[in-house]
């Protein structure tokens, strides 16, 4: 073969970066080996580095926000695939009960009251309502999935994206928990504590929605920026349609 020396060096040096050999003597891709697989498996034309995410979010906010993020339940690796997808099941099923029992009609990341007081709420109805949240979980990530193919053409990992879209929902369930304890205790009927359930919805609308932009950077490759751009889009396009119903 007709090949340096150099070149010989530079290819053991990547291949080193890809495999490594453990205790076992067995061989093992490393984190940007599996990285690289799966991107090949997925037939991905431009195979981004598992680190962009440590270049993007290295400002001291979103390093704050990185604290409240579940990174390994959103970046996941694809031999994790089987655990995420029941972690995201059992958070819609927690989300989707909770909204039954606290007689809400979701929407997006909104959450509207019923007309009928919720003790007179019957069970087929908040049967419905549980029902609802489920559909409104597709229906959110259909719009951001349209968003990122449409206008962005990121027509990659859309399974990923969808098998980590229920993650988002965790901030949300916290609420809805919150709220049905407060409703349970009779503490709901208090003027001031109706305040401070408006004000725990907004803070955990927000959480969500950096957990959807977040989702939006690493599984769609949408630069932090536009990642904002969708989710504050989607949300802004929910609260003026909610808006225009209240009216």
């Amino acid at each position: 073969m007709k090949v340096s020396t150099g070149t010989i060096y530079h290819h053991l040096d990547t291949l080193s970066k890809l495999i490594v050999q453990r205790d076992d003597k067995k061989y093992y891709l490393t984190e940007l080996g599996l990285h690289a697989y799966n991107s090949l498996k997925d037939n991905i034309d431009d195979i981004i580095t598992p680190d962009f995410s440590k270049k993007e979010f290295n400002s001291p906010i979103l390093k704050g926000l990185m604290l409240l993020t579940p990174k390994k339940y959103i970046n996941y690796e694809s031999n994790t695939t089987y655990q995420i997808v029941i972690i995201s099941i059992i958070i819609t099923l927690i989300g989707a009960i909770l909204c039954g029992l606290n007689g809400l009609f979701p929407f997006l990341l909104f959450f509207g009251e019923s007309l009928i007081s919720i003790d007179l709420i019957d069970l087929a109805f908040k049967i419905l309502l549980s029902l609802a949240f489920i559909g409104n979980l597709f229906f959110y990530y259909l719009i951001n999935e349209g968003i990122c193919r449409i206008f962005y053409k990121k027509k990659e990992n859309s399974l990923r994206f969808l098998t980590s879209f229920a993650i988002i929902l965790f901030p949300l369930d916290i609420y809805l928990c919150l709220r049905f304890i407060l409703i349970f205790t009779g503490s709901f009927d208090f003027t001031s504590i109706k305040i401070i359930d408006n004000i725990l919805m907004i803070l955990f609308q927000v959480w969500a929605l950096w957990l959807l932009t977040y989702n939006l950077s690493v599984n769609k490759k949408l630069k932090i920026e536009n990642s904002l751009i969708v989710s504050l889009l989607v949300h802004y396009g929910g609260f003026s349609i909610i808006l225009l119903l209240a009216i």
